[in-house]
């Protein structure tokens, strides 16, 4: 009797789960712009590793995560799931979303050195999210993308409509290179005209959605979008609106620097040209960007560092943007090489290094 009491029991104890294969030892951390092996003393503020797992070799078995505070998964650089303490999710199912090799990065804000990940074949020892995940919406930033997208075609119909000349002039990237700009709109020159406000404005939301659609390719593996993480439609255009705001304030910022320091170097006749130039390089800046995202999400490319470095392209051709500027002004100019020098320094190549010093 003591006997068939005991195998009941043990039948209806849940299962332990089997470990298949420990992946501490796959265990990396990004830094230094790459990613190395973990090791085994990892700092106390290191709170993301990253790791790969081929699918392929782990049909029906889960992937076991386990931290001692809030946690949170990604997958090739998306937000898979957050949890507390321990969970279990389905590598089939994750191979289905993501293809048979997973890159995983798990993010953990306490730090990740008592972390477990591991997989497993487990009966029903663990909750498992498997059904979330089949379930979870996946089309809330395609939405978001193309809601965005089409706010941005109208509002630049609109600004083509307002004013066609200043919209092909801001446009004419070919010019950018040109030693000479005679045919320039006479509104380019009035800088604070409402038209230029406009270009502005739109200027700062189209930067401000390339860098959303960047921070959510990216997910946690890029620093600087860790704070800006997107999860819902709502959360995308939150994330957009702040970015926004923060490009308009730096393009604020930076017209109050050049307006402040071609009075005290005397450049006041160079205000408009630099200032508009500037804009220009920055949306051709933005439409080399958009059409680079274009092409990752039409071959479907889930690397987030490739996402990062289109942040690094971006910050290398507005760095050649202030060459270019400098070059043209020593046209222009009246003064020698070193009072251009220095006054470019203060407009134009000091600013840029802190814009690279925000993102990296």
């Amino acid at each position: 009797m003591m006997f068939l009491v005991i195998l009941l029991i043990s039948q209806l104890t849940p299962e332990e789960p089997i470990v298949v294969k420990d992946l501490r030892n796959d265990w990396m951390v990004f830094e230094d712009g790459s990613y190395r092996a973990a090791g085994k003393n990892i700092r106390k503020d290191i709170n993301t590793i990253y790791f790969s797992i081929d699918a392929s070799h782990h049909k029906g078995h889960q992937l076991h995560i386990e931290f001692p505070e809030k946690w949170e998964l990604f997958v090739g650089g998306r937000m898979v799931s957050t949890g507390w303490e321990s969970g279990l999710f389905s590598l089939d199912n994750l191979s289905r979303e993501f293809g048979k090799t997973l890159f995983i990065g798990v993010h953990a804000s306490e730090g990740i050195r008592d972390g477990i990940t591991r997989v497993v074949s487990v009966g029903q020892a663990i909750p498992t999210f498997a059904e979330d995940i089949a379930v979870r919406p996946r089309t809330y930033f395609r939405d978001y993308g193309i809601i965005a997208s089409v706010f941005l075609i109208l509002f630049f119909l609109l600004l083509y409509r307002s004013n066609p000349q200043l919209t092909i002039d801001y446009f004419s990237f070919s010019k950018i290179f040109a030693a000479s700009e005679r045919n320039e709109s006479q509104l380019a020159s009035r800088i604070a005209s409402s038209v230029n406000l406009l270009f502005y404005l739109f200027c700062a939301l189209l930067t401000g959605f390339l860098l959303s659609a960047i921070f959510y390719s990216s997910g946690p593996f890029f620093h600087a979008a860790r704070p800006l993480q997107i999860t819902t439609m709502g959360s995308a255009f939150l994330v957009w609106l702040k970015l926004s705001l923060f490009i308009l304030v730096l393009l604020a910022s930076k017209l109050a620097i050049v307006l402040l320091f071609s009075t005290l170097f005397n450049f006041r006749e160079t205000i408009s040209f630099q200032f508009f130039n500037f804009l220009r390089f920055v949306l051709f800046t933005g439409v080399i960007m958009a059409l680079l995202s274009l092409v990752f999400f039409i071959f479907r490319v889930d690397r987030p560092l490739l996402y990062e470095q289109l942040i690094v392209l971006g910050l290398i051709l507005l760095s050649i943007g202030s060459v270019v500027v400098l070059i043209k002004l020593l046209g222009k100019a009246r003064f020698s090489f070193f009072h251009l020098f220095s006054y470019l320094c203060v407009s134009e190549f000091i600013p840029l290094v802190i814009i690279i010093k925000i993102f990296f």
